[in-house]
């Protein structure tokens, strides 16, 4: 299994503050998921409103997607944030949202909005994330990588003796068909989705290579 954190952020983002969900929401952070198939996502919220006077299930009031949506308790930071629980419909028309609508899709176990910026950590096998990724790519939506790892990597691996870094610039570099011929994406594409200069993604590349072959030649 692979799990990918991904964030989204540019003007496109705006959209989202048309939005009757969005309006007065400040932050929005996923603190437990409870339940996420086909039918419905369940799950605990951290709510910050832009007005800490206004209702939070008022924010969510005929939004199309909120089926559910109550304070639990306020926070002791003096009452800015509170704890919400929301029952809300799956969003097949948003990019990341098709492989969660449907049974054995990629599943969704975190979501950060904050600061203009939309966040989520994805959990799914090795194609399912290669879609998301596409998706992203064909979504003309501003996005970066903000890690992807492998789940299933035993603490013997060789690609354990990379660094976090160098792993996950390998392994979004393979995601996204950089070693294929031809090439699928450039370093500098790839850079770009990395939030990282040309020279960095390059250097870290060829180090992690140089890493894995030793790796795999000293045991041959």
């Amino acid at each position: 299994m692979r799990r990918l954190v991904i964030e989204l952020y540019g003007k496109e983002l705006e959209n989202l503050k048309g939005q009757s969900s969005y309006r007065n929401i400040k932050s929005a952070e996923l603190v437990q998921l409870l339940r996420h198939d086909q039918d419905e996502i369940v799950g605990i919220w951290r709510i910050a409103l832009n007005d800490p006077g206004s209702n939070v299930e008022d924010c969510f009031k005929d939004d199309g997607v909120t089926i559910e949506a109550s304070v639990l308790e306020r926070e002791a930071d003096g009452g800015e944030a509170s704890l919400v629980f929301r029952r809300a419909k799956p969003q097949p028309g948003f990019f990341l949202g098709r492989g969660t609508s449907k049974p054995g899709g990629a599943y969704m176990v975190g979501f950060l909005f904050k600061d203009g910026r939309l966040r989520f950590t994805m959990v799914g096998t090795q194609k399912q994330v290669k879609e998301i990724l596409d998706r992203a790519e064909g979504s003309g939506l501003k996005y970066r990588v903000v890690s992807l790892e492998d789940a299933d990597f035993g603490t013997h691996a060789p690609i354990n003796r990379l660094t976090s870094k160098q792993r996950r610039i390998l392994t979004l570099a393979y995601e996204l068909g950089y070693f294929e011929v031809p090439k699928k994406i450039t370093a500098n594409e790839l850079a770009a989705r990395l939030d990282l200069t040309d020279s960095t993604v390059v250097e870290h590349l060829g180090k992690a290579k140089k890493r894995l072959l030793g790796e795999i030649l000293d045991k041959a």
